[in-house]
């Protein structure tokens, strides 16, 4: 576990669950903090900074981005990148400050070095089975899932999604996944024309127990967005 020592752009401490070696950075975690402030308007990229990781830079990598509206969840995927070995960079995004006083950033990404030659090795694909406890309307129909001794990647698409006519948590066991992931991220949809305002609808999702959890919303998405999905890279918790 990593316990921040500062950032650019007002958020305070907050932890962040890593994973390190030679080849790979993992992070896991969330934060929010407040888009009003001066330091986050003064700030051109945020910047968080830890004690020494075990990569000098990285290339690129992905995290989220998200904000509540009305008893909504939306955002967007940003940017981020590790500039040296006591900073994680994360790109600004500010469009929605009108919409909303706070943002939330969900880290579950996994970091490369950049600069580096080496050999890919191939990883064995695990096959999940899903099994759907409370809705027999959503389904996944496409998967992907790789498993490591210390760390796992799911993405997971769905064809269809409906949570306001059974406005209920959404239950589905992952069979195959490990049972020592412990972890908080966005269920992301597609749905990109919002009238009210930018960015995606997402929902708050957890994975816990080889559980995962959809938690809806008031007002649900009456079916949609399609071809919504989940996708993150995962710190085992290992005793």
């Amino acid at each position: 576990m990593i316990t921040t020592t500062g950032n650019n752009f007002g958020a305070g401490q907050f932890e962040i669950k890593d994973f390190q070696n030679d080849k790979i950075v993992v992070l896991n975690g969330k934060f929010s903090f407040n888009n009003k402030s001066e330091a986050f308007k003064a700030a051109s990229v945020l910047e968080v900074y830890v004690p020494e990781l075990s990569i000098p830079k990285s290339g690129m990598s992905g995290a989220y981005i998200m904000f509540e509206s009305e008893g909504k969840f939306y955002g967007t995927t940003v940017k981020t990148w590790l500039k040296n070995q006591t900073t994680i960079c994360i790109e600004k995004l500010d469009h929605w400050s009108d919409q909303t006083d706070e943002y939330t950033i969900y880290l579950v990404s996994l970091y490369a070095p950049k600069g580096q030659r080496g050999v890919f090795e191939l990883g064995a694909k695990t096959r999940l089975t899903l099994n759907n406890t409370t809705s027999t309307n959503n389904y996944a129909y496409n998967q992907a899932c790789y498993v490591s001794d210390d760390w796992c990647m799911i993405a997971l698409m769905t064809g269809s999604y409906d949570t306001e006519i059974k406005p209920y948590d959404e239950i589905v066991e992952l069979g195959g996944f490990p049972t020592d992931v412990d972890v908080e991220l966005p269920f992301v949809g597609d749905n990109i024309n919002s009238i009210q305002t930018y960015g995606t609808d997402m929902l708050k999702a957890s994975i816990k127990n080889g559980i995962l959890t959809i938690h809806s919303v008031i007002f649900g998405w009456g079916g949609m967005p399609r071809d919504h999905f989940l996708y993150g890279v995962f710190i085992r918790d290992k005793q």
